[in-house]
């Protein structure tokens, strides 16, 4: 079993999980894709550090067309709302490069 955690965040990259643990100890799990884990799971062993887009492209996609760009677009669109309900974590577009997750420290 894989299990990386971040913020508030446990990702099991095996089952494909992502679990939320509120501050009052409630938790809420979902279901995620197998990009969708491998992507966020790349970003939180990166913490802090820029994932290439071509490396998520060719990686993921299998090449790193305009087309493929564009999905990403919106893949990493629909993660940053997955973890905006830790308000410490953040996918940043680091224009024309690729993306950092990062994590407040306050």
């Amino acid at each position: 079993m894989n299990e990386l955690s971040i913020g508030h965040f446990v990702l099991n990259t095996n089952k494909q999980s992502l679990l939320y643990i509120a501050d009052n100890g409630t938790t809420t799990g979902r279901k995620l894709s197998f990009r969708e884990a491998s992507i966020l799971g790349i970003l939180i062993e990166a913490h802090g550090e820029i994932v290439e887009n071509r490396r998520l492209l060719l990686e993921f996609w299998g090449s790193d067309t305009v087309y493929n760009l564009n999905c990403l677009y919106v893949f990493m669109s629909r993660m940053k709302q997955v973890l905006a309900a830790d308000s410490s974590l953040s996918i940043v577009n680091v224009r024309g490069i690729g993306y950092r997750l990062i994590q407040d420290e306050t």
